[in-house]
């Protein structure tokens, strides 16, 4: 056998071997945005309301809530989920008890899922998706899955600690239902405390002033490059092979009450929809939810294309 006709055998070895993604480990938890991440796939429209933007700057309390940007990406087993923006939480001290808003995500990753949430679903988290219960989303929008997350604390007062949980929501009902722990702003994600059977992470950086700002005018999040990161075991989420539909929103501490910052986002100018129950995503123009995909898998140039080129 000649050198030349051996070197061609393994380049036709390692064609057959098809490419995949860039490793998923090269997104680093800690709430600033990776390029790994790609182009955002979902932005913001309008300006905050209710408690508007954040001034503080800090990496973890905020006096604003926003969502200003959405990223994903599917890779290494994992969900990936960064959310530019910032989440209210600090602690009041003329009202002596801690001010908080809570991220909200709902996963869309399998046949079935709760496109109206129902009553009864687990009560952790604060009982979140009870206080939620009728909430009703875009058509094609059923959600299989919900994870939150908020944090207490406040400059000077405490430790800033973030909470986190995570809900089944079969279309029958009788999902479980955990409280995945606690962790802290700035990384690396790890939750203690709780229950977290595949490993959920999820982390903060607070420390954006920019973005879309205070009101109910229409506004653009792009450029903001801090905020809310996740990282979700496939298995977490029924071990989809397809595409993921992710809604996120902000609501307050009681989970009752909506302000406008949704991605997909609600129409530019529009002001806080109301009390939870009483929204419906699909009455309101556009798509309250963005779609993850895998990234696509290169197609392996031909073999006898690859050894022309080697050899002229």
């Amino acid at each position: 056998m000649t050198p030349r006709f051996f070197l061609g055998l393994l380049v036709l070895a390692a064609l057959a071997i098809p490419a995949t993604p860039a490793a998923g480990a090269t997104v680093i938890m800690d709430g600033a945005l990776d390029a790994t991440y790609g182009p955002p796939l979902s932005v913001q429209t309008t300006q905050a309301d209710v408690w508007g933007s954040s001034n503080l700057g800090l990496i973890d309390f905020a006096n604003g809530s926003e969502l200003d940007l959405a990223f994903g990406i599917v890779a290494d087993g994992a969900l990936h989920l960064f959310f530019a923006g910032n989440l209210m939480a600090y602690l009041n001290p003329v009202e002596a008890g801690t001010i908080h808003d809570a991220l909200v995500l709902f996963v869309d990753s399998k046949p079935g899922g709760q496109n109206q949430l129902r009553a009864d679903n687990p009560n952790v988290g604060l009982g979140y998706l009870r206080a939620m219960a009728g909430l009703t989303f875009d058509l094609g929008f059923d959600p299989d899955y919900s994870l939150s997350f908020n944090g207490y604390g406040g400059p000077g007062y405490a430790p800033y600690i973030l909470v986190a949980s995570s809900v089944e929501t079969p279309a029958g009902g009788g999902g479980a239902g955990y409280y995945l722990g606690q962790g802290l702003a700035g990384g690396p994600g790890t939750l203690t405390g709780g229950t977290n059977p595949y490993g959920v992470l999820v982390t903060i950086n607070n420390s954006n002033t920019a973005g879309v700002g205070t009101g109910c005018a229409a506004a653009s999040g792009s450029g903001v490059t801090t905020g809310i990161e996740w990282s979700i075991p496939l298995a977490a989420i029924g071990n989809p092979t397809g595409c993921i539909k992710v809604c996120a929103l902000v609501t307050n501490g009681s989970y009752d009450h909506l302000p406008n910052q949704v991605l997909g986002p609600l129409p530019p100018g529009t002001c806080h929809p109301g009390a939870v129950w009483t929204v419906n995503f699909a009455s309101i123009p556009g798509s309250q939810y963005f779609t993850v995909c895998s990234a696509p898998v290169p197609a392996p140039t031909s073999s006898w294309g690859a050894l022309k080129t080697i050899y002229r």
